[in-house]
Parts: C-alpha cells; structure tokens; sequence
C-alpha cells in the first residue's frame, strides 16, 4: 500500500508537471519616443527683383510684383511668421525708407493657414505677422510686393533693401 501511495504521489508530481507545462506567463512591455519642436522655412527665391523702373512706374508711384514669392512652412506645432526690414532705409542714393517695400500673402495653399496678411503693409525693423497656423507640413504662401516710387524722391541709382522672415512655434 505504501507503494501505492508513492506511486500516486510520483505520478502526481508529474501530471503537476506537465500541466505546468501547458501554463502561460505574460510581461508588458512599452514604447516611447519624444518629438521635440520641429519647424522649417523656405523661400523659392531670396532676390525680389522689380528690375528697371519705367515712367508708367513713376506715375502710378508704385511697381507690383505678383506672386514673386513662395514661403513654405513646416511645422509640428501652431506657429506664426513674421518678417521685418534689417535695417530703416534701403541702401541707394537716397535713404529711401523700408516703409516703401510693401508685402501680403496672395494666397495660400491649406486651411492649415488659419490667418494671413492679406492687405498690402510696408515693412519696417518692428515685426510684423505675416501668417499663423496649425501644425502641418509644406503649408505654402504665395507672396506679393509693392515697391513705392516718387519722382521728388527717388533718384536715379541701385536699391537694396534686405528683409529676413521668422517662423516661431511657441
């Protein structure tokens, strides 16, 4: 009898085996990553060349350049941009003032652009905004320009006026 028992206990143990076998142990595990601030800006061209000026120029005391320019953003978060003249006055022979190149947005690309600059406003050292929007990627905006143009002021001579674009996510 004392054999028996020792039988059912060894076979016992080993159905407690191989049940054991047929169990199952889970572990979680997890994944992580960060996504800092990413912003991009591009302009299609970083010359906004009026060329020669006319009298038909001088008469209508201005001379348009229509879409001359394309200003790409990317951004994974809400952002805006700006622009603003590097200096007061462009250089030439006379201090023409930065005020004189005028700038909107014509038109824009996505509904991502939640707000932009659509009259026409002459730049100055003081930022002005040109766009805001939500997060996106090639988020385009088609620029127009003005340059003001008075017989009583500008003399004949080359002008240059640089201007620099900021894109901020906050």
């Amino acid at each position: 009898m004392k054999s028996l028992k020792v039988l059912a206990a060894l076979l016992g143990a080993v159905m407690g085996v191989v049940t054991g076998l047929g169990a199952s142990v889970t572990q979680g595990s997890t994944a992580t990553f960060t996504v800092p601030t990413l912003i991009r800006l591009t302009v299609n061209t970083a010359t906004i060349n009026f060329g020669a000026l006319t009298m038909d120029d001088y008469d209508l005391g201005y001379k348009d350049l229509l879409s001359a320019q394309i200003v790409t953003v990317w951004s994974n978060r809400a952002w805006t941009l700006d622009v603003a003249a590097n200096s007061a006055t462009w250089t030439g022979p006379w201090a023409k003032p930065a005020s004189d190149l005028q700038l909107r947005v014509a038109s824009v690309n996505s509904g991502r652009i939640t707000s932009s600059l659509g009259t026409l406003t002459g730049l100055s050292t003081t930022a002005l905004q040109v766009a805001a929007g939500n997060p996106g990627g090639n988020l385009q905006l088609t620029m127009d320009f003005r340059v003001l143009v008075s017989w009583d002021n500008d003399v004949a001579g080359d002008y240059s006026l640089g201007f620099t674009y900021t894109l901020t996510a906050p």
